[in-house]
């Protein structure tokens, strides 16, 4: 189907500015913005779905403008890739479905608005602009009514399947008590098989939406149980590319231990909670490992993080701009010196200060650590005497936020 009155320069204006969005990263963060911002928060604000939205986000907007720039006259038909779909399919899990056709509506007049404003800074001829953008406007929402409508289509081929999935109706409970429904704990417990008055550890498992193996999540969350001699567990399929975990330990876990579990899935990734207790328990210690997971996700070096041991960063975190202030004026030369010598003072302090025990756990000769120690403090322009606690929590900051000196 051609476009009426697009001709010469309003061709070429179209063209340019689907180049011009295609060669854009930042064009993507107000376009998903605009999608989240019209579903449930709690669906949005998740890290692994707000990564998969992200992932459906360039795939959905980029095939849109690839196809304009390469033949600006035949209307653009629906690109369903896996993440569009399975990002579809969490909504729907989750009870979003009737967001579907609001929240991309929302996406769209985010991304015409940025079509609109590259057009304006590549030409002020009204002649040439009214064509193009009319053009692109009727054209974008043409493909986003049939994009959602073959989406809806699939989602209502698989309702029956959906609607009867246990792993639906356990996440349906578990939001529910997440969110704070006063739901009867002796009905939820029967309901999850699981007691909810016990102490818990609550983990969330991931990997990147794009290569996410369901069976490995399952696969590990199954090892950690083992680990942890959990005398109950309760597992959520939270996502396509994550699940939720609750165990009640029978032994003190430890990174280590971990680590070991994910050996053979290098993929896989886990934000460990506190231990709590309870309902309310239940409840902290997810929404720890929630924020755990969104300290560390962008950080691809940590495979497994505990909530305890970044819970100064994540409060620090909140303000990024003044972090790295307090590093800098913390850490001082020792900020940009040798890696080595940050993380063998940052154990060294997170041991007590006993190099031996540091010596053991880097597996390196006292000696070496003592002279690392000597080497960092020469760059500190503080004392760990005075002031070894901020100088732990700097070093812990850029361990785990992977940062660098500018």
């Amino acid at each position: 189907m051609h476009g009426s009155g697009l001709r010469g320069d309003s061709e070429k204006l179209l063209r340019t500015m689907c180049k011009e969005f295609l060669a854009d990263p930042s064009v993507l963060r107000p376009i998903q913005d605009a999608l989240v911002n019209a579903i449930d928060p709690r669906f949005g604000s998740d890290p692994s779905i707000a990564e998969a939205i992200g992932e459906a986000t360039r795939a959905y907007s980029h095939h849109w403008a690839r196809s304009m720039y390469e033949d600006p006259w035949r209307d653009v038909e629906p690109h369903l890739t896996s993440q569009i779909v399975n990002i579809s399919r969490d909504g729907y899990r989750w009870g979003e479905e009737d967001t579907f056709r609001a929240s991309n509506h929302a996406a769209q007049q985010a991304m015409w608005s940025i079509l609109m404003r590259i057009a304006f800074s590549l030409c002020d001829d009204t002649a040439v602009l009214q064509p193009a953008l009319d053009r692109a406007s009727r054209s974008l929402s043409l493909w986003v009514d049939r994009t959602v409508t073959a989406v809806i289509n699939i989602l209502e081929q698989e309702r029956a399947a959906l609607s009867g999935d246990e792993h639906v109706r356990r996440l349906e409970l578990v939001n529910l008590i997440l969110g704070g429904a006063p739901v009867p704990v002796t009905g939820a417990d029967q309901s999850l098989g699981y007691s909810l008055s016990a102490r818990h550890l609550g983990v969330i498992l991931w990997a990147p939406p794009q290569i996410a193996d369901r069976a490995a999540l399952v696969q590990v969350a199954s090892e950690l149980g083992r680990i942890a001699e959990s005398r109950s567990r309760l597992l959520v399929h939270a996502s396509a590319s994550s699940l939720w975990l609750w165990l009640t330990p029978g032994t003190p876990v430890s990174a280590e231990a971990f680590e070991t579990a994910l050996a053979p899935h290098r993929d896989v990734r886990l934000a460990i909670g506190s231990l709590d207790e309870g309902v309310d328990g239940f409840r902290r210690t997810h929404d720890r490992a929630v924020e755990t997971q969104r300290l560390v996700q962008s950080n691809n070096a940590h495979r497994v993080a505990f909530y305890d041991d970044v819970a100064a960063v994540i409060l620090l975190a909140r303000d990024e701009a003044r972090l790295r202030e307090f590093i800098y004026a913390t850490l001082g030369p020792l900020a940009s010196g040798p890696q080595d010598l940050r993380d063998t003072l940052r154990m060294f302090i997170h041991q007590r200060y006993n190099a031996s025990r540091t010596a053991e756990l880097l597996f390196t000769h006292r000696n070496t650590i003592l002279q690392r120690i000597r080497r960092a403090e020469e760059r500190l322009p503080v004392t760990l005497d005075r002031h070894g606690t901020n100088v732990g929590i700097a070093l812990d900051a850029m361990h785990w936020l992977n940062l660098q000196d500018e």
